[in-house]
């Protein structure tokens, strides 16, 4: 009960972004009965264009992610608000920007679905470009208590509003994805726990970009490795064993998702506690807390998992029974996927030595793991098995040189 009670914002953020996160899941496979494939083709290709959308941000919200709390908590509140400024200024820019570029797409296609489409995704980018900023202002724990509710508030409208794509079919989906993101910008307007007009600093402009580009390209390099499961996977069979892999791919989605909100919420703490001046060595060991509390968590799911794996995909996806030990074995990556949370030590003390270092020898260590069992053994099994070593190793190098780090610093805090 003590645990439960020292970690109430925890666990009502994680478990209201989670709930949110499975409803998603569960609208994708019904939205997939009820729309037809060319116009879900269609979808699913021009989404795309939102991941490169994030680049007119100038890592403006990475930055704002680490700077803002850090702020607070040296209490620097006018250098805080000017940061704010900053980063809302540029976002509103980045979402008029993306918005016109895209919309303007539409006078060179003739497809009416690909024409409506265009028009969606203009919206929806733009939008998402200021939804991303409201998002990294709320960082003290009554504001991650806030963002609890409006995700169970979210969750419910990803329920009720799936009558529109069961009734109007593909123009039904498309009204629902603007519905979903206009009412996501209305709840963070509602609830904004740091509100500001925005406003240009030129101060606030570097001092973001500074930190927040070269966050945005360390975990853009890092992303690159979790394409290789699929390329490599093809290129030593089939387009028909990738897709029998998708039980294990959809599994190792999951066991990624406590660690990733988990680190959302650790994130801003770990900055603003910098900011506050707390020793770094206390740092390391309220990381080793959350990553150890991850862990025990997932030891139950695990073993319930490993038995019920079998059953669920041999009733709901008879088709993919070939994937089953796999998914089974993809499971077994939920023990040390929390050691990721480590990464956001890294990054709150601006390490970037160590921050590209891991970067880069995760794509390698990701390659040569999964390049090796995978040629070596059976293509589905070498696979699982390539992807679980090497998440194994990777936690192993994160965990050792998180405590060398800390054993050999010197200095308490980041430098502001």
């Amino acid at each position: 009960m003590k645990l439960l009670k020292n970690n109430k914002t925890l666990l009502s953020f994680s478990g209201s972004s989670i709930l949110l996160s499975l409803v998603k899941l569960f609208a994708n496979i019904l939205i997939i009965r009820w729309i037809a494939p060319e116009e879900l083709g269609i979808w699913n290709t021009i989404i795309v264009v939102q991941s490169y959308a994030v680049v007119l941000n100038l890592g403006i919200s990475n930055g704002l992610n680490r700077e803002l709390p850090f702020a607070l908590g040296k209490n620097y509140l006018n250098i805080a608000r000017k940061l704010a400024e900053t980063g809302l200024f540029i976002s509103i820019i980045a979402a008029f920007v993306s918005f016109f570029v895209l919309a303007g797409s539409i006078f060179f296609v003739a497809n009416q679905s690909l024409h409506q489409s265009l028009i969606v995704i203009a919206v929806i980018t733009g939008i998402s470009c200021v939804n991303r900023y409201y998002a990294t202002t709320f960082r003290t724990n009554q504001a991650f208590m806030i963002f609890s509710r409006i995700n169970i508030i979210l969750t419910l409208i990803e329920f009720i509003s799936l009558i529109l794509p069961a009734k109007l079919s593909y123009e039904g989906f498309l009204i629902r994805v603007i519905l979903i993101a206009v009412i996501k910008l209305i709840l963070y307007l509602i609830y904004q726990p740091f509100p500001v007009r925005p406003k240009y600093s030129k101060f606030g402009f570097i001092f973001l970009t500074t930190t927040g580009i070269p966050l945005l390209l360390s975990l853009y390099i890092t992303s690159i490795a979790d394409t290789f499961k699929r390329v490599i996977l093809k290129h030593f069979s089939s387009f028909e064993i990738v897709g029998y892999f998708s039980p294990a791919l959809a599994i190792h989605g999951l066991n990624s998702m406590l660690p990733k909100y988990i680190g959302q919420y650790v994130f801003p703490k770990l900055n603003y506690n910098i900011g506050k001046g707390k020793n770094i060595k206390a740092l390391w060991r309220d990381i080793l807390k959350y990553v150890f509390l991850n862990v025990l968590v997932m030891i139950p799911l695990i073993v319930i998992g490993w038995y019920s794996i079998p059953y669920f995909i041999e009733y709901f996806f008879p088709k993919y029974v070939v994937g089953v030990f796999a998914a089974q074995i993809a499971i077994l990556s939920a023990l040390v996927m929390p050691f990721k949370i480590i990464l956001n030590l890294f990054n709150s003390l601006k390490n970037w030595k160590v921050i590209y270092g891991i970067a880069i020898f995760k794509l390698i260590v990701y390659f040569c793991f999964q390049w090796f069992f995978t040629k070596n053994m059976e293509p589905l099994e070498g696979m699982a098995y390539g992807i679980l070593f090497s998440d194994v190793f990777f936690a192993i190098v994160l965990f050792v040189t998180g405590a060398m780090l800390i054993r050999f610093s010197k200095d308490n805090s980041s430098k502001f």
